[in-house]
């Protein structure tokens, strides 16, 4: 899930600001949009683009939340949630 989140949040950050006339409908067109949406799979442009498009808190959160429920997960320390096998 993580590895997704960075590799397309690019692509999906653009996606949402053609709404807003940038991204594929910006100046550059479809392959402007595409050379965005290509670079924003390497990690270090998807934190870039998040801080411009305002969404880096949600990525962040995103990342280290998914890092501690893992982390959880696998120690093996029981959730108060989760039922115990019978």
């Amino acid at each position: 899930m993580l590895l997704g989140v960075w590799l397309t949040g690019g692509l999906f950050m653009m996606v949402a600001a053609t709404a807003a006339g940038g991204g594929f409908a910006g100046p550059g067109g479809v392959k402007g949009g595409f050379l965005l949406a290509i670079l924003g799979a390497f990690p270090p442009v998807t934190f870039m683009m998040s801080a411009y498009d305002g969404s880096l808190g949600a990525l962040l959160a995103v990342s280290f939340g998914s890092l501690l429920f893992w982390g959880i997960r696998s120690s093996g320390m029981p959730l108060p949630f989760r039922r115990s096998p019978r």
